[in-house]
């Protein structure tokens, strides 16, 4: 048995480590696929125009310049307005989000409440079924959203599955800690300030990074409700440059502005792949910051409860 145990052991450790080489090289390989056209689109939005034109992608520094960026975000840009028009649907809506969000998932996290069971029963119901396109179009135009950017966020303010995520980690909280804090004279809206919300801030951050990507991409609803093109958002704009119909100079700019901007006009690629990098770098920034929370929050909403 000792010697049976002693050719055991090394073919199992030269096995292991075999296993543990191809599973890195695997992992590398596929790291190097999937960041391979990331760099590809940012080295290709720096190559310099001339040298685009004539040979392509540069890998040298010596053939980069900014003057992409310097066209998409002069003064002159249509997407210097609809990232402005973007970061304020972004900041407000996510902010707006989570407040009523996390409100209304905290009241339903009280089985007490009346009437909760039909609330809860009505939200998973808009999951599976929906009015159709018409009636919602006929919803925001009632309420005069119409051509306004609170058209992008009122109507989508809260998401029915963040809810029940958020909803069953309130429920998975301690009733421990809210009876001691009753005890101590805090009130219900003292509860969820002072106790709940602190505790909650995986979640809080999980969701609001799903709410901040989800406004930060919206094109869809811009096309349906608004036709003032100053209010387009940057996807919509970003979507118009890549299929060749919207123009990165502004219509409202002056002449001066537009003459500069047009000699300094890259190759058509070269502003593609930059505005692809300018719509993808903001929120992919954001990630790092909140990436300690984002696990561990959708862990304590689906788990628990």
């Amino acid at each position: 048995m000792a010697s049976q145990a002693r050719v055991v052991g090394p073919r199992s450790s030269v096995a292991s480590r075999l296993f543990e080489i191809a599973n890195y090289a695997f992992l590398a390989l596929l790291g190097a696929v999937t960041l391979g056209p990331f760099v590809y689109l940012i080295i290709g939005s720096v190559t310099e125009a001339n040298y685009y034109r004539a040979v392509g992608v540069s890998l040298s520094p010596a053939h980069w310049n900014l003057n992409s960026y310097e066209v998409l975000l002069g003064s002159a840009s249509r997407i210097y307005q609809s990232l402005k028009v973007t970061a304020f649907i972004t900041v407000v809506g996510t902010f707006l989000s989570l407040a009523v969000t996390a409100c209304l998932a905290y009241g339903l996290s009280k089985r007490e409440v009346p009437g909760r069971n039909l609330i809860v029963v009505a939200i998973l119901f808009t999951m599976l079924f929906s009015g159709g396109l018409v009636p919602f179009y006929v919803v925001v135009k009632s309420f005069g959203l119409i051509n306004s950017l609170w058209s992008l966020i009122l109507p989508v303010l809260v998401n029915a599955w963040y809810l029940l995520i958020m909803m069953k980690f309130y429920e998975a909280l301690p009733a421990e800690i809210e009876d001691a804090a009753r005890i101590d004279g805090c009130s219900e809206l003292g509860l969820f300030w002072r106790i709940a919300l602190p505790l909650s801030k995986p979640v809080l951050a999980t969701m609001g990074l799903f709410y901040a990507v989800g406004y930060w991409n919206e094109w869809f609803w811009a096309t349906v409700f608004l036709s003032d093109a100053q209010l387009y958002p940057l996807q919509l704009v970003l979507r118009g440059i890549l299929s060749q119909v919207v123009p990165v100079v502004d219509p409202q700019a002056s002449v001066d502005q537009a003459a500069s901007a047009a000699q300094a006009m890259p190759p058509v690629e070269v502003l593609r792949m930059a505005a692809i990098m300018v719509t993808v770098l903001p929120i992919a920034l954001v990630y790092p910051f909140l990436q300690r929370y984002f696990a561990k929050g959708v862990l304590l909403g689906a788990i628990k409860g």
